[in-house]
């Protein structure tokens, strides 16, 4: 189903406020360790717990799962399983996907050495792993791809999963042909009840971008949702209170991962409001273009100035823990569409490469 043009702004409006929610997600920790020692408040107030579950954990934990949607929705519509149509969307994700893969954990993994060996520095990339001058030959080839690990540049696991997905896609096309739906329950089971057997691609990469190829095949609208109306983000936010209000508990694994699904049809019903006001919609489609480069610099850039603010102020409390973990994302976002702008006037075709032509 091709999308028109109101469909299109919609997803094009999420991206960035999806990447906002990927930052707060890393941004959780109110514990920094540095040089052996530990700055924060180990046993915050609940209070404190609260907030950061309730952004972190809750509204932000439907970000990634819906980036593999909307991946697996473009991806197989108007996909064909052919060799001609497989191969145009494997060789434009060579440019979208692999290259930026690359660029950005070779030059992650240079950076975090050189950093490593300088005295100033060292202290605010002293991870839990080995230092990089101590890698053998298999360690630097496991810490750009992610083998059996997370990439260095640890948010590129989602590309490195989605890069996985599209090698998968002729499967997937023979299983939405033979058995769609039957495929579609088996995928949610596994992931709903923590049974997926593989490391790579995860569980939220397998199901969420074949929903999104799915949803595409059958020809089903994105926003079909909409219909609902307000149900869908009322019904969403008793879950999400429920979910921050029972981290403690076992059966909490299933509802948030319920909350995960509601959270998804609420933040597309939510661009429904949000493409009839001009100024905001005008924002958030200049800041979609944006999102890739914020997501592949805000790490390890959210790590350092953690560090370094905490270093500098030193919070021992409740109140300045949590007011440095709303504080800091938004500085690294700030920090991050700086870079962007700076770079796009000074080198527009380079940034056209290390963001996959976005």
């Amino acid at each position: 189903m091709a999308l028109d043009s109101t469909s299109s702004e919609r997803i094009s409006m999420l991206r960035f406020p999806l990447i906002v929610g990927v930052v707060f997600i890393h941004a959780y920790e109110i514990k920094v360790g540095l040089s052996g020692s530990s700055i924060g408040v180990a046993n915050p107030a609940y209070w404190v717990d609260f907030c950061r579950n309730f952004f972190s954990q809750g509204i932000a934990r439907v970000a990634v799962p819906l980036f593999f949607l909307l991946s697996g929705y473009f991806f197989f519509s108007g996909f064909s399983l052919s060799l001609k149509s497989y191969q145009q969307r494997f060789k434009s994700r060579i440019n979208t996907l692999l290259i930026p893969f690359l660029f950005w954990n070779i030059f992650t993994l240079f950076l975090i050495g050189l950093a490593q060996s300088l005295p100033a520095t060292q202290s605010f990339f002293s991870g839990k792993g080995a230092p990089i001058s101590t890698y053998q030959v298999f360690d630097y080839i496991n810490a750009i791809l992610g083998l059996n690990r997370y990439p260095i540049s640890y948010q590129f696991w989602f590309i490195r999963d989605l890069m996985v997905m599209v090698l998968l896609a002729p499967i997937l096309y023979l299983l939405l042909e033979k058995l769609p739906k039957i495929t579609l329950c088996i995928l949610y089971s596994l992931w709903f009840f923590n049974l997926w057997p593989v490391y790579i691609p995860s569980a939220l990469a397998f199901v969420f971008f074949y929903t999104g190829a799915y949803l595409a095949y059958s020809n089903t609208n994105l926003f079909s949702f909409d219909r609902f109306g307000t149900v869908i983000p009322l019904s969403y936010l008793i879950i999400l209170l429920i979910d921050t209000s029972t981290k403690n508990y076992a059966f909490n694994l299933y509802i948030h991962k319920i909350g995960i699904m509601v959270g998804i049809c609420t933040m597309l019903y939510i661009t429904k409001q949000a493409v009839e006001k001009k100024h905001l919609k005008n924002a958030l489609l200049w800041a979609s273009s944006c999102s890739f480069f914020v997501f592949a610099v805000h790490e390890p850039l959210l790590t350092v100035i953690r560090k370094i603010a905490y270093k500098t102020i030193q919070p021992d409390n409740d109140f300045s823990v949590i007011s440095l973990y709303f504080f800091i994302p938004i500085v690294v976002i700030i920090i991050s569409l700086a870079l962007y702008i700076s770079i796009k006037a000074i080198a527009p075709r380079f940034l056209a490469i290390i963001s996959g032509g976005r």
